[in-house]
């Protein structure tokens, strides 16, 4: 079974630094984000630099 994480304000900051250290870890990341095109950007990167799937939402909390 994979092992998914979802990270609230993945697109920057201590966020992004979390949604790297749990790609590196194996994780499928979920990266939720206010800013859609900076989600998409984040999850790129990591999902081409680790081999991760990965899904991205924006959500306003």
């Amino acid at each position: 079974m994979d092992k998914v994480c979802a990270v609230f304000g993945g697109s920057r900051g201590i966020g992004r630094a979390v949604a790297q250290l749990m790609a590196r870890k194996g994780y499928r990341l979920a990266i939720i984000a206010r800013n859609l095109e900076g989600a998409k950007a984040a999850a790129g990167d990591l999902g081409g630099r680790y081999q991760t799937g990965e899904m991205v939402f924006q959500a306003r909390i």
